[in-house]
């Protein structure tokens, strides 16, 4: 858990960008949009989570993202 900047580890946030395809220029920006959602505004919102919880909520992430695969 100790890389996830926000909710999501490198690897999620990459999965997600291959995950969403859009058409033209914005497809070159998603992955940094999801990037910088996660890393500074879900970082924000982890720091209102209270601390036992959080690795409840990572094991959901997880779970999704994996069923995503």
């Amino acid at each position: 858990m100790s890389d996830r900047k926000g909710f999501l580890t490198p690897e999620q946030e990459q999965q997600l960008d291959d995950l969403i395809k859009l058409s033209g220029v914005a497809e070159a920006f998603d992955g940094v949009a999801i990037r910088l959602a996660d890393n500074q505004g879900l970082e924000r919102l982890k720091s209102k989570i209270p601390t036992d919880v959080l690795p409840v909520v990572y094991e959901i992430i997880d779970e999704i993202l994996g069923a995503l695969k």
